[in-house]
């Protein structure tokens, strides 16, 4: 997936919520893409109550960028969100995560 023009984007951070039974395979495959292990605390957290793994990313930018979105089939949601009030913008999509973390975005603030 091209992300070339997140560039644009600021305050940028990545979150995981994933049930611990299932932590082992996100950690190998965050392991093999960055070379260091996911730590667990800000950007990563086990969530028992969650079926599977859940995605994050939170930015803040010009309203411009969003039209780039347009393009990728990416959903990109905007307003008050009270566990994450200070970003503008929240992703949820695993593809666009992964783009991310493979172009050196890490868990956490970016």
């Amino acid at each position: 997936m091209n992300i070339g023009f997140f560039g644009q984007a600021t305050d940028v951070f990545l979150e995981v919520e994933v049930p611990q039974k299932k932590a082992q395979l996100f950690e190998a495959e965050y392991l093999n893409i960055t070379g260091t292990m996911p730590v667990l605390g800000t950007g990563y957290q086990y969530q028992d109550k969650k079926w599977g793994r859940e995605v994050r990313v939170y930015f803040n930018g010009e309203a411009e960028l969003l039209d780039e979105f347009a393009s990728t089939d990416v959903h990109v949601e905007q307003g008050d969100r009270p566990y994450r009030s200070r970003w503008a913008y929240r992703i949820n999509n695993s593809d666009f995560f992964w783009s991310l973390v493979r172009a050196g975005y890490r868990l956490g603030e970016n």
